[in-house]
């Protein structure tokens, strides 16, 4: 039995190039929205599912990496913020920067509070790697 009741989820890596109402359905539940950005190949894709009649999303944008909107709740306070989910390159460093650059002037355009959350498939430390292959040539000084 699920005991929590989630207004927000967000899923990054699907896999999928394509996500209709009936797997959206299985996925997330029917009483959630959603937009999806698709995969390219067989990588990437977002799935960002909202609780109808508690949130609305609005000012949706797709990025090459990212999907944003703004939050809404549906009470009388109307508190409005931005959420962007990402799923970062994997390997090339000239794909992370124009990644790094597509956020930042995401962010220009986006004014008020901001949550931004995914895999942006980069590492702080080695200590937050799993394994001891490490590729320091992308640590910038």
């Amino acid at each position: 039995m699920l005991l929590e009741k989630p207004a927000i989820v967000c899923l990054q890596e699907t896999k999928l190039s394509v996500v209709c109402n009936g797997i959206a359905n299985e996925i997330l539940g029917s009483v959630f929205d959603y937009v999806f950005l698709p995969s390219v190949g067989a990588s990437g894709g977002i799935l960002l599912g909202w609780r109808r009649g508690r949130l609305s999303l609005t000012d949706v944008s797709f990025g090459q990496r990212m999907l944003s909107a703004k939050v809404t709740t549906d009470s009388q306070s109307g508190c409005a913020w931005w959420l962007t989910v990402v799923y970062g390159p994997p390997q090339i460093e000239s794909e992370k920067m124009a990644f790094l650059a597509e956020l930042l002037q995401f962010r220009s355009l986006a004014v008020g509070p901001w949550l931004i959350c995914g895999d942006f498939n980069m590492i702080y430390t080695a200590q937050d790697k799993n394994n001891d292959r490490l590729d320091r040539r992308d640590k910038h000084d």
